[in-house]
């Protein structure tokens, strides 16, 4: 998931419930969110995510989810909020560029797939 510009809950849920909609057509373990072009606070967002979308994306086969933190200190502050809960839900770490989420993702789902 790629986040651009301003979000508010709305597109938020609209953008979280597509990425349900892919998880159902094609599951996956991990996920990679991106923020990097992310602009502004998206906290009216947060219960959402950790309440509902996380519940949902973890029965979907969801485990693992690499955040790429905004630039901005607003966006920093939004994921500070969500992730208290998001991580009793699902395995979580922030990074600061997309490369180490990326490596971090595949070691994760890697792991996964040879403890199975």
């Amino acid at each position: 998931m790629n986040w651009i510009g301003i979000q508010s809950l709305e597109t938020v849920v609209m953008g979280g419930n597509l990425v349900l909609s892919m998880l159902r057509q094609k599951p996956s373990p991990g996920v990679l969110n991106s923020n990097r072009e992310l602009i502004g606070p998206w906290e009216a967002a947060v219960n959402w995510l950790a309440f509902k979308w996380a519940p949902q994306a973890k029965s979907l086969g969801l485990r693992f989810f690499a955040h790429v933190l905004s630039p901005g200190i607003y966006g920093q502050r939004s994921f500070k909020a969500l992730f208290p809960n998001l991580r009793e839900v699902l395995d979580v770490k922030s990074f600061d560029k997309d490369e180490r989420a990326e490596e971090w993702l595949r070691m994760k789902v890697s792991i996964q797939k040879t403890s199975t």
